[in-house]
């Protein structure tokens, strides 16, 4: 399910975001994006990772033989975002963040409807899986509130185009499935990749049922 992919930067760039600055063979960059988790409880103003926390790294740099990571704060829970205005954080890499092998499951944001409509997506009801895998629901659509519902997502597994979100809770106002009556497991949320058709700005998914429809943007024809 990666729907969305990051747009590489130069080098020049990236080092500028970072406020290190550029000199001849001093710095590197590289602009390839990964998923990674927190070896240990992280403060960078007032933004605060605890341990074993999913990020996204857009990129780093090396300043005086010292790596850097910018970590992508967009994607993250609204617990995270909230805290602050900026897009991103900027921290040692080192003893600080271990990369994961795999960049699945990819965080996406999907809007309620059969397809995207400019005049609606303002105001449609929005699904998140964040990178910090927390699933949250926004009745009135708008981001930048806090969610009708937020859960903590226990587990993840993708088959073909259909991708199972577990929870230990019930996930409020959404069509899980319970499966389980104790563990961490006890909860199923099924999200469904529907065929991708040509011309269309966005990519449709069934979630619960099959006509249970939701869309996210590509605005791409």
């Amino acid at each position: 399910m990666k729907i969305k992919k990051l747009i590489g930067l130069t080098a020049a760039t990236l080092l500028a975001a970072l406020g290190l600055g550029l000199s001849t063979q001093a710095n590197a960059a590289t602009s390839k994006s990964f998923y990674a988790t927190t070896t240990r409880q992280i403060k960078s103003g007032k933004v605060t990772l605890p341990a074993n926390t999913r990020v996204s790294v857009w990129y780093t740099a090396t300043k005086n033989h010292k790596q850097y990571a910018s970590i992508d704060l967009t994607q993250m829970s609204y617990g995270t975002r909230h805290t602050t205005k900026a897009t991103s954080i900027t921290i040692p890499y080192s003893h600080n963040l271990k990369k994961l092998k795999s960049n699945d499951p990819a965080s996406l944001s999907l809007g309620k409807g059969f397809k995207y409509a400019s005049n609606t997506w303002t105001k449609t009801p929005k699904l998140n899986f964040t990178t910090d895998n927390y699933v949250e629901y926004f009745a009135n659509g708008n981001l930048n509130q806090k969610p009708t519902s937020s859960t903590k997502i226990t587990k993840t597994r993708q088959k073909g185009n259909v991708t199972y979100y577990y929870a230990k809770k019930n996930m409020l106002k959404l069509p899980d499935k319970r499966i389980s009556k104790k563990g961490n497991y006890q909860y199923r949320l099924t999200v469904r990749k529907n065929k991708v058709v040509s011309g269309d700005l966005s990519i449709s998914y069934s979630v619960g049922s099959s006509k249970n429809y939701f869309y996210t943007p590509t605005l791409k024809a």
